[in-house]
């Protein structure tokens, strides 16, 4: 998966969200060229607890073959709410209609979880990079490096064991 920030929304007749990248992404495995091989369908809750509908490309990279998603900055992969309410969440701000209090209960878990496993891929990639982050980067900030670092941790092994 691929995280961008440079995107612009354009609602269409048929009510999806089409997220239309404005740069061109690379593949965060190999740094190979990614072609559109089509779109899916991605649904979120946003900030007021409406449910959102977004397309978002499918992109496959032309020399190691893998399969990335482009995701915009507002959507936190695996999560169904979006990264201004986990952003909230994480920061203890009253979340209003966007989410109920066990929704709120996960996020700040899964946030506790992984947080030690996110400051040590930000470290990791302040020395082998020298990447720059912001002094205190936010949730956002962090899961896109994280997300593009080809380091996202999938729990989807663990769901699917049980």
């Amino acid at each position: 998966m691929i995280i961008i920030i440079k995107y612009r929304e354009e609602q269409r007749e048929d009510g999806l969200i089409y997220i239309i990248s404005e740069d061109e992404s690379v593949c965060p495995i190999c740094i190979g060229k990614l072609k559109v091989i089509g779109s899916r369908k991605r649904v979120t809750i946003n900030i007021i607890g409406d449910k959102e509908v977004l397309l978002i490309r499918r992109l496959q990279c032309m020399c190691c073959h893998k399969i990335h998603h482009e995701l915009p900055d507002k959507v936190i992969p695996y999560k169904r709410h979006c990264a201004e309410t986990v952003e909230n969440v994480i920061a203890r701000k009253v979340c209003g209609e966007s989410c109920n209090f066990p929704t709120e209960y996960r996020i700040k878990k899964w946030w506790e979880a992984m947080l030690l496993y996110f400051e040590n891929i930000i470290a990791s990639l302040r020395i082998k990079y020298g990447a720059t982050f912001s002094t205190e980067p936010t949730p956002r900030e962090i899961v896109r490096a994280v997300a593009n670092a080809n380091l996202w941790a999938h729990t989807r092994s663990v769901m699917m064991s049980g």
